[in-house]
């Protein structure tokens, strides 16, 4: 078994090295958020996503243009029975300086696709901060962001009336 994982590390510490693309799955969960019926908190109805995010890192590996994927719902206190709440993809961009854990990220999150009950705005802003635990074949990420609503859609709030605090975690795979 040792042999195995050292032969595994051997091929995929040249890959590592030059680390131009990347995968990225995790999940996310509101922990709070704030919009025309009030602030409510994590428990009031649960959501969580599930996320993939495809990574471009530019020679460096300190920016990565990257384009996410996530798809919504609610667990508990469902809009009408459905606790889909809808699709989103994230284009964005992660600063994240060499040698240190911390990196910075921003988005335009937009919603492509959501049920019936789940009326919101069609764009959003999302900057985050996040941190990297690396381990030899993948990294583990945790990462804080803060959403709001720019506007578009058929309810769409003005900019900045609303805002979702969200925590994600999960693993990142650079090839």
């Amino acid at each position: 078994m040792k042999k195995i994982l050292l032969a595994a590390a051997l091929v995929a510490a040249p890959l590592a090295a030059r680390a131009d693309t990347g995968l990225r799955l995790g999940g996310e969960a509101d922990l709070a958020y704030h919009n025309s019926a009030g602030t409510s908190a994590i428990t009031d109805n649960w959501p969580v996503a599930l996320d993939l995010m495809l990574s471009y890192w530019t020679p460096g590996s300190v920016l990565s243009v990257d384009l996410e994927a996530s798809e919504q719902w609610v667990a508990k206190d469902a809009v009408g029975g459905r606790h889909r709440r809808g699709t989103v993809l994230r284009p964005g961009i992660r600063l994240s300086p060499p040698a240190f854990p911390l990196y910075l990220r921003g988005a335009i999150p937009i919603n492509i696709e959501q049920p019936t009950g789940y009326e919101r705005e069609t764009f959003d802003l999302r900057v985050g901060a996040g941190f990297n635990i690396p381990l030899v074949l993948f990294k583990i990420y945790l990462e804080g962001d803060l959403d709001f609503p720019l506007g578009g859609g058929s309810n769409a709030p003005s900019a900045f009336s609303a805002w979702a605090f969200r925590l994600g975690a999960g693993v990142d795979f650079h090839f």
